[in-house]
């Protein structure tokens, strides 16, 4: 029988103790963690890392997903041309965040990947940013005006959040956990 492969998708700098957390219980469990910062992705010397990354999403069994205080790098074009918008928007009922797919982050488009090959995506939402996401959604209007204490860039806050309306509302598979 084959070691299920697990996908850690997150933004690293700020999520570093989780991720490292997430590695030991994963490999405790004798299943395989999938991390970029221990070269458990091929890297082909060809392509962006970013590419890379999205490449290895259709090699796993399902992925998980922290979402912490920061945005991370936006997408490369190469990246986003591999992910099929059209059908991610027949997956959810909250598309806003694939209006503008070039403001999409890494992150985000790892996990839009697994959307679209239909591999299982857990989502965990710091605690934090899962209230001030209550306040954007209470205040879209004003969201422009209000700082967001969970969120270290404030120009990036309406992606994360919009992000998370999106996983929100999947049509299926649509569950956040707090942490």
């Amino acid at each position: 029988m084959a070691t299920p492969r697990i996908f850690i998708s997150s933004t690293c700098y700020d999520l570093g103790n989780a991720r490292e957390q997430l590695r030991n219980f994963i490999l405790n469990l004798g299943y395989e963690p999938v991390m970029s910062e221990y070269s458990d992705i091929l890297f082909d010397p060809r392509t962006h890392t970013h590419t890379s990354c999205l490449n290895e999403v259709q090699n796993v069994d399902m992925i998980i997903l922290l979402v912490g205080s920061r945005f991370g790098g936006q997408a490369i074009p190469e990246a986003l041309s591999i992910v099929d918008i059209e059908k991610l928007e027949k997956s959810s009922f909250d598309t806003k965040i694939l209006d503008n797919p070039e403001k999409l982050s890494v992150t985000q488009l790892e996990v839009l990947k697994a959307i679209e090959y239909s591999i299982p995506v857990f989502a965990f939402v710091d605690e934090k940013v899962m209230h001030d996401h209550f306040v954007y959604q209470k205040n879209k209007d004003l969201s422009d005006k209000i700082t967001y204490p969970s969120i270290e860039k404030q120009e990036t806050a309406k992606y994360i959040f919009e992000f998370i309306n999106f996983l929100q509302h999947r049509i299926k598979g649509n569950s956040l956990i707090k942490f």
